[in-house]
């Protein structure tokens, strides 16, 4: 937040200037919360992302049930208004505020100090790219491969209010195409989830094989907005097929295809306890007892071969502090889902003598199950 214009008052002494974060729609826990700052020499620069650092418990469609949905929570509306304090000459303490400002949204998520870096010596802004820049909230590549079922999601937040046609479009090997067209309303202060898998959208016309002909490939597009995203379709048989669910950098919800070896596991812990034993006690009887063990599904996957690109978008996800497991999604709406945290402490991306590269994940339930 940048306030230009402060001047302490003539004869006044430890003016400082004032910035007050309050939120407008309730979400944001807290506050007012109010920060000051000695001046600079024409501005003055707020951080205020500690004050709006909320953590949210992302919501996302599973099973999938409509093209686009809004979600207005996992926004913050919040005004700033900027203000002054100091001593004046007669001693007593002043403080002043301007007229409150214009509703500013808040998108939970960030970039990191090299991107900032970058923005700042470009004279950008995240704002500028990925909003008034209209691009998908992502750090996956276009012209992916997936699997003709993967649930695949695509969100997005507006510069303005307005209406637009969302496009999907199918490639087929016999060289026929098939385009659906639905328009939808984009709203400014909230971020939309929008479900592109082509089956979803139209299980007749856009179903991946139709009459023996394969879908090769298809394009998603908001009309007049956003550019294209491909995505190429694997028809290929793979023993094992589970996604990942993450919450990404951005605050939206992207999926990976983990089409490569699985290993599951189980690990329990146990507390102990030390029990006195009876001077009439049967070698059946123990000191040791067991008061409580808990214990986790774990996993290991691999994440099947996939370009330089994906695997190092995948840093978002080793990232990511909110995961969700597909198991056994092999066909439309199906698997099982379950909350997990991925535990990989260090990985090797890729190799730069190679042309594919995969990723073993190691992944533990988000659930500590006990029976009492």
């Amino acid at each position: 937040m940048k306030i230009t214009g402060a001047s302490a008052p003539a004869g006044s002494t430890n003016y400082k200037v004032l910035c007050k974060v309050t939120s407008t729609d309730g979400v944001l826990i807290g506050g007012p919360f109010i920060d000051s700052k000695v001046p600079g020499t024409t501005e003055t620069w707020f951080d205020v992302s500690g004050y709006v650092d909320q953590p949210i418990e992302k919501t996302f469609q599973w099973p999938l049930v409509g093209e686009m949905t809004g979600h207005a929570d996992d926004t913050l509306n919040v005004t700033y208004t900027a203000g002054e304090t100091y001593i004046d000459s007669n001693g007593d303490l002043q403080e002043n505020w301007e007229a409150t400002g214009v509703v500013d949204f808040v998108l939970k998520g960030g970039v990191g100090y090299r991107k900032l870096g970058q923005y700042n010596d470009d004279s950008s802004s995240f704002y500028a790219d990925y909003v008034t820049g209209a691009k998908f909230l992502t750090n996956l590549p276009d012209n992916q491969k997936v699997n003709p079922y993967q649930p695949i999601k695509l969100w997005f937040v507006a510069a303005a209010n307005y209406n637009a046609n969302l496009v999907i479009k199918a490639y087929y090997e016999d060289g026929t195409t098939y385009t659906r067209t639905n328009q939808a309303g984009f709203y400014i202060d909230i971020i939309h989830e929008m479900d592109i898998m082509p089956y979803h959208n139209d299980n007749v016309n856009l179903a991946p094989v139709i009459n023996g002909v394969k879908m090769t490939r298809f394009e998603f597009q908001i009309s007049g907005k956003t550019a294209k995203q491909t995505y190429y379709i694997d028809h290929s048989y793979h023993e094992q097929c589970n996604y990942l669910f993450f919450l990404n950098s951005f605050g939206g919800v992207d999926c990976v295809w983990l089409s490569g070896e699985v290993q599951k596991g189980f690990k329990s812990d146990a507390v102990q306890a030390l029990k006195t034993f009876a001077i009439e006690g049967s070698a059946k009887d123990r000191t040791m007892i067991v008061s409580s063990r808990t214990g986790q599904c774990t996993w290991k996957i691999n994440s099947g071969w996939k370009s330089q690109l994906e695997i190092e978008a995948l840093k978002d996800l080793l990232l990511s502090k909110q995961v969700w497991l597909l198991e056994d999604a092999a066909g439309y709406n199906l698997g099982t889902l379950h909350p997990v945290t991925i535990e990989n402490s260090s990985s090797d991306l890729y190799n730069s003598q190679e042309d594919l590269f995969s990723l073993d994940l190691e992944i533990t339930e988000a659930h500590n199950n006990q029976y009492l």
